[in-house]
């Protein structure tokens, strides 16, 4: 089918925003104030992106039918984002399930909009979909109001397997009020930077034993990213990844619940990640049978993680411990360092702050409560690198711990400063096992 603008009376131009909502009448006046409507098309009154002097183009204008399984909407979507990509506008999608057997490949100042997530979705019609691609150089472009609605896992390896948005080295993107669901994979960020991931639904992000599914979001390398406000359930693997010496984002006001990994996991070797801010995001129980677990950990940071930032979250019930810093035997300078653990609350766990083998790491003024042990400074394996070294564990507050609440498990834990945390109904207050332990401070 040859690609065709979408005409205004006159047969000459691409319409603009005022121009499509006249075409439509009082119906698309009240779409655009939101007045008038049932709710879940209200909700897409806040999806009107300011583009008065773009041209809008209507994808059903370009022959996609929008409703359901039995038809390709993929060629005609795709005309009209290149239509699109000529002069910079917005591709509008209006209520419909739009069935793609192909992956979409998204453009530069294009802006994909759709009617509300609740009403409009983009649905895969074939396994291992990156259901919107985008490549090296493509950037300025935002994503809103829409949902994406995978196949579900294949058990597939590698970079060709389901996401719902799949970015290459991209930069200054937006993509908001979206859903992901039913799919191996939500988002991947790969070596991109300045992308923005707000107020989104991840719902049933289902992986198999392949190590590339089940993730909500993967920000792989890269820098300056925030991952704000979104809504995380039912996620096989975590919900948020770090990874590859990415930097320099915020990771904030993010709920997540019904994670069967760490909720959030930070990992990286030879390349640090780092100056991560994560902050106030909420790791809940909410609606748990009681021996079930909100995720394995709440926070983990393994290996070369250095000079993050994790304050004022809160964690709860999660199986194994609140927040981990970690590396492995013979980790060399992969290992956590420098990264300072404030203001948090963990409730409900074996071990509620752990640092193992991890140097010059502060743990300051965090509520621990109802765990075996509150604090822990730990070594793991018997090489060289087995150590933890000149970290500082003061101003916590620690009640209930059974074992401890601050444990210094092994004398390879050296110079360690531990003074100033209180609390009560602890078994042990320090349990040191540790050399040069310092439990005075200035």
């Amino acid at each position: 089918m040859s690609t065709i603008e979408p005409q205004d009376n006159e047969g000459k131009k691409p319409m603009t925003r005022r121009q499509l909502l006249a075409s439509v009448g009082a119906a698309g006046v009240l779409l655009a104030a939101g007045a008038g409507l049932p709710v879940k098309v209200q909700a897409a009154k806040s999806t009107v992106p300011v583009t008065d002097n773009k041209p809008w183009y209507n994808v059903k204008d370009f022959g996609a039918v929008g409703e359901g399984l039995y038809d390709d909407d993929a060629p005609y979507i795709q005309a009209a984002i290149d239509a699109a990509a000529s002069k910079g506008g917005t591709v509008y999608f209006p209520p419909g399930s739009y069935c793609i057997n192909r992956g979409l490949i998204m453009r530069s100042k294009v802006h994909l909009l759709g009617a509300g997530a609740e009403v409009t979705e983009l649905k895969a019609g074939d396994t291992n979909l990156l259901m919107l691609f985008s490549g090296g150089g493509v950037g300025s472009y935002s994503i809103d109001g829409i949902t994406f609605s995978g196949r579900g896992p294949s058990g597939a390896t590698g970079d060709i397997v389901e996401r719902g948005i799949h970015m290459l080295e991209g930069s200054h993107i937006t993509i908001s009020r979206c859903i992901f669901t039913d799919s191996a994979n939500g988002v991947r960020l790969v070596r991109s930077r300045h992308v923005t991931v707000t107020d989104c639904t991840f719902l049933r992000i289902l992986g198999s034993e392949s190590p590339t599914e089940g993730f909500g979001i993967v920000l792989e390398g890269g820098s300056n990213h925030i991952i704000k406000g979104n809504h995380f359930k039912n996620v096989t693997k975590s919900c948020i990844c770090l990874n590859a010496g990415s930097s320099y984002s915020l990771i904030s006001n993010n709920v997540m619940e019904q994670c069967q990994d760490a909720a959030i996991l930070m990992s990286s070797k030879l390349s640090a990640c780092s100056y991560h801010l994560i902050e106030g995001n909420l790791v809940t129980s909410e609606g748990l049978q009681e021996s079930a677990s909100s995720s394995t950990y709440g926070i983990r940071l393994k290996d070369a993680c250095s000079n993050n930032t994790i304050v004022n979250n809160v964690i709860t019930r999660p199986e194994k411990g609140g927040i981990q810093l970690e590396a492995g035997d013979n980790a060399g300078d992969d290992r956590p360092y420098g990264n300072t653990i404030t203001g948090n609350t963990v409730n409900g766990t074996i071990c509620g702050i752990a640092v193992i083998n991890g140097d010059a790491n502060s743990v300051k003024h965090n509520e621990v409560r109802r765990v075996q042990t509150g604090i822990l400074l730990n070594t793991a394996g018997e090489g060289g690198s087995s150590s933890a070294k000149r970290n500082v564990v003061t101003g916590n507050s620690l009640y209930q711990c059974s074992v401890a609440a601050v444990k210094i498990a092994s004398a390879q834990c050296e110079s360690n400063s531990v003074f100033g945390n209180a609390g009560y109904e602890n078994a042990e207050g320090l349990a040191d096992s540790g050399t040069n332990t310092a439990t005075e401070g200035f």
